[in-house]
């Protein structure tokens, strides 16, 4: 059924906010055009003389205030602007202000310098007045301090905060392992120690699938190599650096991608308040949850590569916007959601709670792997500095893992609605239709409100509100509501029939 406003026209609430959206992109890539020159610019010489020219930077971003004398010698008053040069083109910093003729004027200012991985570095700069007279200069940019710190601020992570979280994270799975003991699951001898790593067993293909990834041998192979995917891509980055230094900033961001969705794991399995599967269920689906991360980085490379190719060159912040609203989440809810597929071939998938939980495990699962990933590569710690990778780390660690549990766990849910009812029970796997549907949905809402928490406004990149956080909290608390209807509808469903 088609909805309708107020006004008896179509619902166009989504092609209005994607029409925003368009239209902030337009005007950002028409802004920044407005703010660049070419390399060959200038008309003459202008007089200027700027203080100092070398800068010892000892934190990022290093903030340092220059003071800039122009004397104008045309026949009329000027306006002077500060430009930056990046790559081909000369980036607008400020407009300093005017120079009255025959007169001159000094300008003091704020410059916020960025490391770019280099101890020393020669910024070029030149500054512009409206009748395109100008002059080049360079601020040579010390950072040996800043390096020192970083490296120091990294060895402390490594050899303590890091051992740290990974103490917790062990206490978390002892607190398993002693609240398994004396318990016991399914048919005798089927779900024991020695029965952990027996070859996948099941009355038909897809069970023993089911089986196989409840494995130890299974997660085995599926870490090592997301290990050594994210490894090969920490040691291709960072020039420069050493492999100690390297090694401090992996181990690190393991650990803190980690900490969070090993927790969340733990207390999904805790919370199976009704009729609660082996741990290794959980564990197998958290796996899986990594093997689709690390599936979603290859296919989603390829789709947007194959994407920009035909659609021919695009600008990079549409070439992003493409990829998060439109490849990212299609691709990314269809292999979470195929583990939940194969998964609900086991006859212990039996409920609506059971798919709830293991999509969140799947889901937090996926945001560790992804999470490791954006941490080491999307986030240089150098680049940005400790304190902002700490917040970035803090922040992923809690909206994102949260996020993507919530997502796939919406999904499994009525997997195991439909499973639960006899009447049904033939036909559950058309459910993972309108699941994946709906963990698409939030997923692009999810991207969508990032892309509004950070605008590139006029130049600016401001916060504007927390959607982003608001939208995880609100998906959050529905997701808490399934939870609980879940448990209300397995406890109906097991309930002894009179």
């Amino acid at each position: 059924m088609t909805t309708r406003d107020r006004t008896g026209g179509r619902n166009r609430t989504p092609t209005i906010l994607f029409a925003i959206l368009a239209a902030l992109i337009l005007a950002t890539v028409a802004h920044a055009a407005s703010q660049t020159l070419p390399l060959s610019f200038t008309t003459g010489a202008l007089n200027m003389t700027v203080r100092p020219t070398q800068v010892v930077c000892g934190e990022m971003p290093c903030i340092q205030q220059f003071n800039i004398t122009v004397t104008n010698s045309d026949p009329k008053d000027i306006t002077v602007s500060l430009y930056e040069q990046r790559g081909n083109e000369w980036d607008l910093v400020a407009t300093l202000g005017n120079v009255s003729t025959g007169g001159g004027a000094v300008f003091a200012f704020r410059l916020s310098l960025s490391y770019n991985g280099l101890t020393t570095y020669a910024g070029k700069y030149a500054l512009v007045s409206n009748t395109l007279k100008s002059k080049e200069f360079a601020i040579i940019q010390e950072w040996g301090t800043y390096e020192t710190k970083s490296k120091d601020m990294l060895a402390l992570g490594g050899y303590i905060v890091a051992p740290l979280i990974a103490i917790a994270i062990i206490s978390v799975l002892s607190l398993v392992i002693r609240s398994t003991k004396g318990r016991s699951y399914g048919e005798p001898s089927e779900y024991t120690d020695k029965s952990l790593f027996k070859l996948p067993e099941g009355s038909s293909l897809g069970e023993k699938l089911a089986s196989l990834l409840i494995n130890p041998i299974t997660w085995a192979v599926i870490l090592a190599l997301a290990i050594l995917f994210v490894g090969i891509i920490e040691f291709s980055s960072y020039p420069g650096i050493t492999t100690l230094t390297k090694l401090q900033i992996l181990v690190i961001s393991l650990f803190a991608a980690a900490a969070v969705p090993i927790l969340l794991m733990t207390m999904a399995w805790f919370a199976d308040i009704v009729d609660r599967e082996p741990f290794r269920f959980m564990v197998g689906m958290f796996v899986w949850g990594v093997l689709a991360a690390l599936m979603a980085f290859f296919i989603n490379g390829a789709l947007l590569a194959m994407f920009n190719q035909s659609a021919g060159a695009l600008p990079l912040v549409l070439l992003s916007v493409v990829g998060s609203l439109i490849i990212s989440p299609v691709v990314e809810e269809v292999l979470k959601a195929l583990g939940l597929s194969i998964m609900s071939r086991h006859h212990e998938f039996d409920d609506a709670l059971d798919g709830f939980l293991y999509g969140f495990a799947i889901g937090v699962g996926f945001a560790m792997l992804e999470n490791w990933f954006y941490f080491i590569a999307r986030v240089d710690p150098f680049s940005v500095g400790i304190s902002a990778w700490v917040s970035v780390i803090l922040y992923r660690s809690l909206f994102n893992t949260v996020a993507h549990g919530c997502f796939t766990g919406l999904c499994g849910v009525l997997i195991g609605i439909l499973k639960s009812r006899d009447r049904f029970k033939q036909y559950y796997h058309v459910a993972l239709l309108p699941g994946i549907f709906i963990a698409i949905l939030l997923h692009i809402a999810f991207n969508f409100t990032a892309f509004m928490d950070v605008a590139a406004v006029s130049g600016y990149r401001a916060v504007l509100v927390s959607f982003n956080p608001t939208l995880v909290v609100a998906v959050a608390f529905v997701s808490l509501l399934v939870y609980s209807a879940a448990v209300w509808d397995s406890r109906k469903n097991k309930r002894p029939k009179l």
